[in-house]
């Protein structure tokens, strides 16, 4: 008895990446706030914490292979690095926003926008990718009401309605795809918690929402990394935790116990018994863990996922021929190229301006397109030249190539996804009480969103551990 006692007041993260070490953080902190009598373990089954955050060191220079920046404009990430005391460690971006790569050209967006939606709306008449109707059905969002969706609807179907189909297929899709990496056919408008959703149900229309919010817009400064990458970030919170992390220990199974706790199955070689646990993992490994309820394998079968990858090139600048005015460049799906994104680190990061060699980090993947990455490193890299002498004019080799594949990466959530997470939350409380899911995907893309809900929940977990434990907020005793 007295073990289970003990168990139950030990609280396990698995996965150490930026959710997952957020999570943890905050129970970190709760419990040292608090003196609470818990035992805080952080279980990650790779060598190394960050998950999706990578920072290489390439010759003296940071690159980031993942995640390649903190978007300023959601305040969770910021709050977050100032509260470790990294803000001076900070790079802000310069260079405005990408280009977009169309009719076999690039095309700069020389007016105020979001996402490539024109904040002021007489700004369409500026645009060159558009025909007359096309700008003229970009004004259906000044005129039409706010729309009242109960269930959810498509991405692209609610943007169409309000933007015109030109609008979305020719410029707003290339930029929306580089973050979420999907089908706007498929991903829903409240699935994707995408701000403007909830302008144009605040303010009536996309426009008059951003309007009222003039720090939404496509600017320089709207992305941060550190002086040594991202990685700063994760290395800094795996510093604090690494009392609790154990790297190396990867769970395979999650089965109930008695009295409320949990039995984790770790590397199929030993077994730990826990009071309350986050699964911070990719969700395509939900099925795998939690096993033992039928109910629950039918919803996490509908989860799926996207890969992507990252190629970093290095060019002497004379050869390459095309530059873009902004900091980059994205591509429409209709393009047919692998290349959703193109970032000239020189341009966007003041740090690397003084480099002899432009730094090109292009991102390719989205759905339907896992095929590039499955391919040989010499395959994917052919391939993207190819798409980079179309794109920029570039015919000469690289002086070097890094290449990282992002496998399972991104949850591709359909219109369905609200109803399907509220079905999950409600059987994991049913019959999982105290187990929580977290990561990517769950309640918005990028790492802002995934501190987030690393805050909440770990703020969720140690009230529900002290619940169980019948311990007060007036006074913590064993």
């Amino acid at each position: 008895m007295k073990e289970l006692k003990r168990s139950k007041k030990r609280i396990a993260v698995i996965g150490a990446g930026i959710t997952g070490l957020t999570t943890a953080y905050r129970i970190k902190k709760k419990i040292e706030a608090e003196n609470l009598p818990f035992e805080l373990m952080i279980l990650e089954a790779g060598l190394r914490a960050g998950g999706k955050i990578y920072t290489a060191n390439i010759e003296g220079q940071f690159v980031d292979l993942g995640a390649e920046s903190i978007d300023t404009r959601y305040p969770e990430g910021l709050a977050l690095v100032k509260e470790l005391g990294l803000e001076n460690d900070l790079i802000y971006s310069e260079g405005d926003k990408q280009d977009i790569f169309f009719y076999n050209q690039l095309h700069q967006l020389p007016y105020p926008t979001y996402k490539g939606i024109p904040v002021n709306k007489s700004d369409i008449w500026k645009n060159k990718l558009l025909t007359f109707n096309g700008k003229l059905s970009s004004f259906k969002d000044s005129i039409l009401p706010a729309e009242q969706i109960e269930e959810d609807l498509e991405m692209s179907q609610f943007l169409k309605r309000r933007l015109g189909e030109e609008m979305v297929e020719h410029i707003v899709e290339p930029f929306f795809s580089k973050v979420y990496a999907s089908d706007l056919d498929d991903m829903g408008i409240k699935a994707s918690r995408e701000i403007i959703y909830f302008l144009e149900q605040e303010y009536g229309s996309i426009s008059k929402g951003l309007a009222h919010h003039p720090e939404l817009m496509d600017q320089s400064g709207n992305y941060v990394t550190f002086k040594q990458g991202l990685s700063k970030l994760t290395e800094t919170l795996a510093s604090i935790l690494e009392p609790h992390i154990q790297y190396g220990k990867k769970v395979m199974e999650i089965r109930k116990g008695t009295q409320n706790t949990y039995i984790l199955s770790i590397n199929n070689k030993e077994e730990v018994r826990v009071g309350a646990l986050c699964v911070a993992v990719p969700p395509t490994e939900y099925q795998n863990l939690l096993t033992e309820e039928d109910e629950l394998n039918p919803l996490f079968s509908q989860i799926h996922t996207s890969s992507i990858g990252s190629v970093l090139f290095s060019f002497s600048k004379d050869d390459v021929p095309i530059e873009p005015k902004g900091f980059g460049v994205v591509t429409p799906r209709r393009n047919d190229s692998f290349v959703t994104s193109i970032v000239f680190l020189n341009k966007k990061w003041p740090s690397m301006q003084s480099s002899d060699d432009l730094l090109i980090n292009v991102s390719f993947g989205r759905k339907g397109e896992d095929m590039l990455v499955s391919l040989s490193n010499r395959e994917i890299e052919e391939s993207i030249l190819k798409d980079l002498e179309t794109i920029l004019g570039i015919t000469r080799p690289p002086k070097y190539c890094v290449i990282k594949r992002w496998l399972n990466a991104i949850p591709q959530y359909t219109v369905k996804q609200e109803e399907e997470m509220k079905k999950i939350t409600e059987k994991l409380h049913q019959y999982y009480q105290g187990v929580y899911i977290a990561g990517t995907g769950l309640e918005g893309f990028g790492i802002s969103q995934c501190i987030r809900q690393g805050n909440r929940v770990g703020e969720e977990m140690v009230s529900y551990i002290k619940k169980q434990n019948c311990i007060n907020n007036e006074r913590k005793t064993d």
